[in-house]
C-alpha cells in the first residue's frame, strides 16, 4: 500500500455507541477530500477479520450517503426531537461492517476539486478504498461489497470496473477483495429505463394517481426523448447531449405537475427533499455543531443532502446518458456477483425498466437469465418480493417499497443483505 497517510483520528459515539466507529476525511488527491463514517458489525463473524465490508454510496448525482445512513441501512435514525438518534434494529451493520461515503467531491461533507463524470469518480473512490484499507488493515481480509441506490447505478459498476482493472494490473501491489456489487432502484440507462415511466405511472400493480390526460402527455414525451437522443447521435455536441437529457426528464414533468410523487407512485408529493420531509430532518441533524464536532468535521457552511451544482456538472458532461449496464457483463465474467434490486412502488427508477434492462443485457448468460423462474422471497412468513437469478446475476423485486427500499422496508432490506452476503449460508 502506497501514498501519503490519510487523515482520520475520530472515533464517534453517535448513532451506535455499542460498536467501534471511525469517521473523517481521506485525501484521494492533494485537492480532493472525501468524508466517510464507518461502523463495525454488531455481530462479527467468528474470525472477526473475515467479516464482510459494505461500501455504501448514494446517488443524485450529488446526494450524500447520510440519507441512507440515517434512513434505513445505518445503525440509527434521527429522533423526533431532531437532535438525538434512536437505534435501528434492522441496520445492515448487524452482520457486516458498514462504510458510508460522501462522493464525489462537494457532496455532503466531502470537498475539493470538482468531478463531473462517473469515470473520474470511480478512480477517486478506488484510491479512497486503498487508503482506507491501508489505515485500517484489520478490515481488509473480509469480502468487499459495493452497494448503492439511484444514480449509484453509474458509480457502483464504474468503481467495480476500476477495481478489477487495477487488480489485473497489480496497482498498489495488492488486490481489493471485491466479491459483489448491488444497486437499488438504479438508473443504469436512461434511454431504456425512461421508456417505462408512462407504464409505471399509469398501468402498474398500484392504482394510478394521475388522470388519462397526464398519461397521454407522458407517452408523447417519450417520442420527443427518442428524437432528441437520435439528434444527439447524428450531431454530437454538448448542447445536443444536454437537450436529450432534459428531454428524458420531461417525461416526468406532467406527472410532477399533477402533484405525483416520482419516488412512490402510491402517493402525492407532500414536500421535503425527494418528496420526503424526513430527509430534511437528516440534513438538519447533520448541521448541528455537536454532530460535526463528534465526527471531526471542521469545514464551514451548511450541509446540503443533495448538491444541485454537482448534478448540473454531471448533466453538462453527458454522464447521465452513459449506459453503465454495459459494464456489467465484464464484472460478471470476473466472478463478481451482481444484484439489481428495486422497490416496486418507485417511478423514477422503476422495477419494470430495471428488469427489462437486465433481461435484454448482452452477456453469455442472457438466455439462461431470461428462462430462469421468478422465485418467491419470504421474510418472516410473508412474501416480500420475487427474485430471478442466473450466472451470478440476480434481479430482486421488493414488494411495497418506493425509491428508498431501506427506508420503506427495513426488515426486508436487512434480510436481502443477509442473504446476498451469504451470512449463515442462505441465499436467493
Amino acid at each position: 500500500m502506497t501514498g501519503s497517510p490519510p487523515r482520520s483520528l475520530f472515533m464517534p459515539r453517535l448513532c451506535d455507541p455499542g460498536v467501534r466507529q471511525h469517521s473523517g476525511f481521506i485525501d484521494v488527491a492533494a485537492d480532493k477530500h472525501l468524508f466517510y463514517w464507518f461502523f463495525e458489525s454488531r455481530n462479527p463473524r467468528p474470525v472477526k477479520a473475515s467479516t464482510p465490508l459494505v461500501l455504501w454510496l448514494n446517488g443524485g448525482p450529488g446526494c450524500s450517503s447520510w440519507s441512507n445512513l440515517l434512513g434505513g441501512a445505518g445503525p440509527c435514525r434521527v429522533a423526533d426531537n431532531g437532535r438525538d438518534t434512536v437505534p435501528n434494529p434492522y441496520s445492515w451493520n448487524n452482520n457486516v461492517h458498514m462504510l458510508f461515503l460522501d462522493q464525489p467531491t462537494n457532496v455532503g461533507f466531502s470537498y475539493g476539486a470538482s468531478v463531473n463524470t462517473t469515470i473520474e469518480a470511480s478512480i477517486d473512490v478506488t484510491v479512497f478504498l486503498r487508503k482506507f484499507y491501508r489505515q485500517f488493515p484489520q478490515y481488509s481480509l473480509g469480502d468487499l461489497h459495493i452497494m448503492g441506490e439511484s444514480y449509484a447505478a453509474k458509480y457502483v459498476p464504474g468503481i467495480a470496473t476500476q477495481i478489477l482493472n487495477d487488480n489485473r494490473r497489480g496497482t498498489g501491489g495488492w488486490k481489493l477483495p471485491l466479491a459483489s456489487i448491488a444497486v437499488g432502484n438504479g438508473l443504469f440507462d436512461m434511454e431504456t429505463q425512461y421508456m417505462y415511466l408512462p407504464r409505471m405511472a399509469c398501468n402498474s400493480t398500484f392504482p394510478s394517481i394521475v388522470n388519462a390526460t397526464t398519461c397521454s402527455e407522458m407517452e408523447a414525451a417519450t417520442t420527443t426523448f427518442q428524437e432528441s437522443l437520435l439528434a444527439s447521435r447524428l450531431n454530437p455536441s454538448r448542447e445536443a447531449t444536454v437537450n436529450a437529457t432534459f428531454a428524458g426528464y420531461a417525461i416526468l414533468t406532467p406527472y410532477q405537475d399533477a402533484g405525483g410523487n416520482p419516488y412512490d407512485v402510491r402517493t402525492m408529493c407532500t414536500g421535503g427533499q425527494l418528496c420526503n420531509p424526513y430527509l430534511d430532518t437528516i440534513a438538519n441533524f447533520a448541521d448541528q455543531p455537536h454532530v460535526r464536532a463528534s465526527l471531526g468535521i471542521t469545514t464551514m457552511g451548511g450541509f446540503d443532502l443533495c448538491n444541485q451544482a454537482v448534478q448540473e456538472a454531471f448533466i453538462d458532461s453527458g454522464d447521465e446518458l452513459v449506459d453503465s449496464s454495459a459494464w456489467i457483463p465484464a464484472i460478471l465474467a470476473s466472478g463478481v456477483r451482481v444484484l439489481n434490486y428495486a422497490g416496486d412502488a418507485d417511478l423514477i427508477c422503476n422495477w419494470m425498466g430495471n428488469k427489462a434492462l437486465m433481461a435484454n443485457m448482452d452477456w453469455p448468460g442472457k438466455r439462461g437469465f431470461a428462462m430462469a423462474p421468478d422465485l418467491k422471497w419470504f421474510v418472516s412468513g410473508r412474501q416480500a418480493g420475487e427474485a430471478r437469478s442466473y450466472g451470478g446475476l440476480t434481479f430482486l423485486r421488493v414488494f411495497g417499497a418506493g425509491h428508498m427500499v431501506n427506508l420503506d422496508k427495513p426488515r426486508e432490506s436487512l434480510d436481502m443483505l443477509t442473504r446476498w452476503v451469504g451470512y449463515g449460508g442462505i441465499a436467493f
